[in-house]
């Protein structure tokens, strides 16, 4: 059933990268609306319904619900929302048969108030529910800037179904990685992080929530890389002790009483030899852990 809602998603994806061969898509041509059009926008509206509920069901949805209270968006995305914040990833057009110029065409947010209904809910639902029960009078919202929109969101929702990874990469080919996804149309934002902290605990940058995919440490070689850290820190750590705590005594035995002032001059000055003198063999287990730190390119469920 997986490859099925892709391969929906595909041909649909695929139909509407052929409208280009017949309408010069871009900014200003957001308003063409079509018969065609509102049948793929209804047929798509249509999938995102049935990978919503699917979703919904394998992600802790409650499965006593009968299908008619089962709505697609107050209840599935809404609960998908809630856990993923799926409703806050944003999507970029990368086709290089569409030609948008500005930026709130180039750079989606497709899923962003799909969780709510009527004049509150997403641009694309309100076309679609407009259009499937009254085509005639409201064709003109079966149009390109709703369709695209609603396409993003099923691509969204299909790569969290599918929920693909990419593991132990290093981190150029990381870098490096498409993130397409094998999309047509669209791409993901990639949340990097290369930094390692002491404790382990990652990083997350201020676009953290926006990506649908993240770099996260693959474990055996965050492991290694935290224990050569840890080893290394306690080496500095010890031989600063040791070597203020051996000038304190120095100043001891003169009679002298170090200041305050005196003490933390000294920290500074000790902390910074001892970075200096570590011993070349924890030095060489610090770089050999960093250089073969691996990672995995995953979707991004809030774990972190």
């Amino acid at each position: 059933m997986m490859q099925l809602y892709w391969q929906v998603y595909k041909n649909l994806e695929h139909e509407f990268i052929t409208l280009a061969d017949v309408v010069l898509i871009n900014d200003k041509q957001q308003d063409v609306y079509s018969m065609k059009i509102a049948d793929l926008l209804i047929r798509t509206v249509v999938e995102i319904e049935a990978i919503a509920k699917e979703l919904y069901l394998a992600n802790g949805g409650d499965s006593t619900l009968a299908d008619e209270e089962m709505y697609y968006d107050t209840v599935c995305i809404a609960h998908l929302d809630d856990i993923w914040k799926i409703c806050r990833k944003k999507i970029v057009v990368v086709s290089p048969n569409l030609y948008f110029e500005n930026e709130e065409n180039k750079i989606l947010t497709p899923l962003a108030k799909a969780r709510k209904r009527g004049k509150s809910s997403a641009i694309w639902n309100r076309a679609y529910q407009a259009v499937k029960h009254n085509r005639v009078k409201d064709i003109a919202k079966g149009n390109i800037k709703h369709l695209l929109r609603a396409l993003a969101a099923l691509y969204v929702l299909n790569l969290y179904y599918k929920d693909d990874s990419i593991e132990k990469l290093t981190e150029l080919d990381a870098k490096q990685t498409n993130s397409s996804f094998g999309s047509e149309l669209f791409a993901v934002n990639i949340h990097h992080c290369f930094e390692l902290n002491q404790d382990g605990s990652y990083v997350k940058k201020d676009n953290y929530d926006e990506c649908a995919y993240i770099v996260d440490y693959e474990n055996n070689s965050k492991s290694r890389a935290l224990k050569a850290l840890r080893n290394v820190n306690e080496a500095i750590s010890k031989k600063s002790v040791d070597d203020i705590m051996e000038q304190v005594n120095e100043k001891l035995a003169k009679g002298e009483t170090p200041t305050q002032e005196w003490i933390d001059c000294k920290k500074s000055e000790t902390f910074s030899n001892a970075v200096h003198s570590i011993d070349y063999k924890l030095s060489r287990e610090l770089s050999a852990g960093i250089a073969g730190m691996r990672y995995n390119i995953v979707l991004n469920k809030q774990q972190h």
